[in-house]
C-alpha cells in the first residue's frame, strides 16, 4: 500500500453571486481509498461533494460576492494493481464490455479519422498488446515538446502532431486518437503524483491515458513524467472536455491556487515504480460484460 497526503488551497474573487464545480478532489475506487478529509470554506459560503462515474467526486461552492477561499487536505491510500505487461492482450471489439465500447469512438477533442493511415501504417504490423501502446506512447513523447504553458488550451490531435508541441492533455489526445484508430480502447485521466505541487492552482493537474487491456483500464503517460504506481487518480473521461477542472456560473475569477501531494508513511510500494515501463499498472478495478446482456440473449432465444 501506497499512503499519500493532498493538499488543495484555492482562492477567488468573486464578483457577483457565483457557482463553482471544482474537480480537484481524489476519486474512491477500489484501488484508491480516501480518509481524513478536511474542507473549509470562507464563512457564509455553501458547499457540498457529489460522487460521479467511475469513483471520481466534484466539490460544489455557492459564494456571495467577495473573496472566496477553499482549503481541503486529504490522506490517499493506493493499492494498484501489477501484472506483467507481456500477459496483457489486447480485446477484439465484438468482446468489448458495453461500459468500454464508447471510449473506443471519437471524441470531440480526439478525432480518429485523421489519423487512421498514420496508425495503421506507423503501429498498424506490430504485435498487440501492452508493448504496442507502450512504443505508440514513447513516439508521441519523442516527437512532441511537453508546454504546460499551453494547458487549458483545446487545439485539434492534427495542430498538435503539427506543430509537435503541447501540454500533457494535449500528448494524451493525440496517444488517445492513435490508439482508438487502432480499435485500442482509450481514454484521459486527471492526476497528481508526489512531488508534483502546482504553484499554479487547479490548472497544475497533470493528464494520462488509460487503454482497455485483458479485463482492466492500464496507466500510461504520454510525457513520461509521472510514475504509474503513485498516480492519484482525480477525473476520468473520453477526452479533456468531459473532465473540466473548474466550470463556473456567473462572475469568480481566481486569485491563488497550489495543489501539492507527498508521500506521507508507508511508500514501500514506490519501489516498482523506479522503472515504471517495466510493470502493466492499473487503479481500476476489472471490467466484465454485463449479465443483463447474457438476459438478454437468453431472453431472445427462449421467444
Amino acid at each position: 500500500m501506497i499512503r499519500m497526503s493532498v493538499s488543495v488551497s484555492l482562492r477567488y474573487d468573486v464578483g457577483a453571486s457565483g457557482s463553482l464545480a471544482l474537480r480537484i478532489l481524489p476519486a474512491v475506487t477500489a484501488q484508491q481509498r480516501v480518509s481524513g478529509e478536511s474542507l473549509v470554506t470562507s464563512l457564509g459560503a455553501r458547499s457540498r461533494i457529489v460522487s460521479g462515474r467511475f469513483g471520481q467526486r466534484m466539490l460544489h461552492v455557492q459564494a456571495a460576492p467577495g473573496p472566496l477561499e477553499i482549503d481541503y487536505s486529504a490522506r490517499v491510500d493506493l493499492d494498484p494493481h501489477v501484472v506483467d505487461p507481456s500477459s496483457l492482450n489486447e480485446v477484439g471489439v465484438a468482446d468489448l464490455p458495453c461500459d468500454v465500447l464508447p471510449f473506443l469512438h471519437e471524441s470531440p477533442l480526439c478525432p480518429i479519422d485523421a489519423l487512421s493511415r498514420l496508425a495503421d501504417q506507423t503501429f498498424g504490423r506490430m504485435p498487440p498488446g501492452h508493448a504496442r501502446v507502450a512504443t505508440l506512447c514513447a513516439c508521441v513523447r519523442e516527437r512532441t515538446r511537453l508546454e504546460p504553458a499551453q494547458s487549458g488550451l483545446y487545439p485539434s490531435v492534427l495542430d498538435t502532431l503539427i506543430d509537435k508541441s503541447g501540454s500533457s492533455e494535449h500528448l494524451a489526445h493525440l496517444a488517445i486518437a492513435l490508439c482508438r484508430a487502432l480499435y485500442i480502447p482509450a481514454r484521459i485521466v486527471s492526476i497528481i503524483w508526489p512531488g508534483s505541487a502546482a504553484p499554479s492552482g487547479a490548472t497544475g493537474l497533470h493528464h494520462c491515458i488509460e487503454v482497455f487491456l485483458g479485463d482492466r483500464w492500464y496507466l500510461f503517460d504520454p510525457t513520461g513524467l509521472a510514475p504509474a504506481m503513485g498516480m492519484i487518480r482525480i477525473g476520468t473521461g473520453r477526452d479533456a472536455s468531459d473532465i473540466p477542472i473548474v466550470s463556473i456560473q456567473g462572475d469568480a475569477q481566481q486569485t491563488h491556487g497550489r495543489l501539492q501531494m507527498s508521500a506521507l508513511c508507508d511508500a514501500s510500494g514506490m519501489a516498482r515504480a523506479g522503472n515504471p515501463s517495466g510493470w502493466a499498472v492499473s487503479s481500476s478495478a476489472p471490467v466484465t460484460a454485463r449479465e443483463d446482456m447474457a438476459s438478454a440473449h437468453a431472453g431472445r432465444r427462449q421467444a
